[in-house]
Formats: structure tokens, sequence, C-alpha cells
């Protein structure tokens, strides 16, 4: 999939606390979803996404547990997975 609706309004409203590192946490996560149209493996998101400091980690970490779902080993996001159905 190489495109994605983003409806601004919605990702302000749920967005819009985010840092500026958690917000491009979040963008690159989605990217990496939409791009493999599937759920990101846990033991590769950090990689997937370019995340190795210990201030990216921590975005990430922050960023996964309040968007998504951990599922057998899977990081899943349900806008993302209807959105690639």
């Amino acid at each position: 999939m190489n495109y994605y609706e983003r409806h601004l309004g919605d990702y302000a409203k749920n967005c819009g606390h985010l840092s500026l590192l958690e917000h491009g946490v979040y963008v690159r996560l989605l990217d990496v979803y939409y791009t493999r149209e599937a759920p990101i493996p846990e033991n590769k998101a950090a990689r997937l996404i370019g995340a190795a400091t210990p201030e990216t980690l921590q975005a990430l970490q922050v960023v996964l547990e309040e968007f998504f779902e951990l599922r057998d080993g899977l990081w899943h996001q349900d806008r993302a997975d209807l959105d690639i159905a």
C-alpha cells in the first residue's frame, strides 16, 4: 500500500498531546505498517523505524502502548488493519 488517508482533525484530536519525537515515531510506525500491509513484529519495531537511542526507544514504547495492541508477538493498529483489509 503506497497511500493512506490521514484525517487532520481526527489526528489532532487523538495525537495532539504527543511530543514532536513521539509524533515522528507514530508516523514512521504507520508508514511501516501500511507499506508492509501487516502488523509490526514486536522484536523488529525499533529496527523498522530506526529507533536506537534511549530517547527514541522510550518514545517508541509510549506510542506503541497508547496506539497499538500487542497480539501474538505483533503490534496491531485497528484503523490500519481496517484500511488494509
